[in-house]
């Protein structure tokens, strides 16, 4: 049966300090990783925990679970266990963490999407965009978890919207697509549209609503997600499309 209610909103939460867990096998650019970060937080005088560590090795369980953001290097030398392993136990402990993978390639960009990553950010970028990401994840956490309430006769579901890889309309019914999930509403994708696009949602085609954090690629006739899930694109909608999601990248 298709769900008829629905509603976005934000369950909000508290946050006295930001515990951090930064695990890369580089230990240069593990300190100056740590020391950008503690001059981020400091700027704004937020209090920040920063547990650093050398590889996967020495991550305790106890850090990932009580962790509110979790810096990632994805590939270590020395180690059997990639960034995308410690990921998937930070997900096992802890749902609401920050994640972010910091590395020098983008390959493992959808198995990020499996373990619900907030932001990639390639290492020789990082002072171009790490400001601006600390930026939009304190949003996100002094305001609360963003979702999308479901409701029918015997449940409600609150859905993270940074979950959300995209809604697609068929058959009168919108199906949304987050992660191993799929939830379907009897709604417009025009009402959802309205409703998600100050979130970060994009209509990119009359049958596509997508999260742009979630894109991977966006080109003329197709959008490949980071799970590698390719969307049709309208192709007279395109430029403008193409342009909205530049501005929300902050490249326009």
């Amino acid at each position: 049966m298709a769900i008829t209610e629905w509603e976005v909103g934000r369950a909000a939460v508290g946050q006295k300090e930001i515990k951090i867990v930064l695990c890369d096998d580089d230990p240069t650019f593990l300190e100056e990783l740590s020391t950008e970060l503690t001059r981020i937080f400091a700027k704004r005088n937020i209090r920040v925990k920063i547990a650093a560590f050398h590889g996967p090795a020495g991550i305790s369980e106890d850090a990932l679970r009580t962790c509110d953001m979790a810096f990632l290097d994805i590939d270590f030398e020395s180690d059997d266990r990639n960034g995308i392993d410690i990921a998937r136990e930070l997900r096992e402990v802890n749902s609401r963490s920050l994640l972010f993978f910091v590395t020098n390639f983008i390959d493992y960009a959808p198995a990020g999407f499996e373990v619900h990553a907030f932001r990639y950010i390639l290492k020789q970028d990082r002072d171009e965009v790490l400001e601006r990401y600390i930026l939009q994840a304190m949003e996100t956490l002094a305001e609360g978890q963003e979702h999308l309430r479901l409701r029918d006769e015997d449940r409600i579901v609150d859905v993270p919207l940074s979950q959300i890889e995209y809604l697609e309309v068929k058959d009168h019914y919108v199906s949304v697509h987050a992660g191993a999930s799929t939830y379907t509403l009897s709604s417009s994708l025009s009402n959802l549209e309205n409703a998600l696009e100050p979130h970060g949602f994009l209509r990119i085609h009359k049958s596509y609503l997508v999260n742009m954090a979630l894109i991977r690629k966006f080109r003329s006739r197709e959008c490949l997600m980071v799970s590698g899930t390719a969307l049709a694109v309208g192709e007279k909608s395109y430029p403008q499309h193409k342009q909205k999601y530049l501005r929300w990248k902050g490249l326009k």
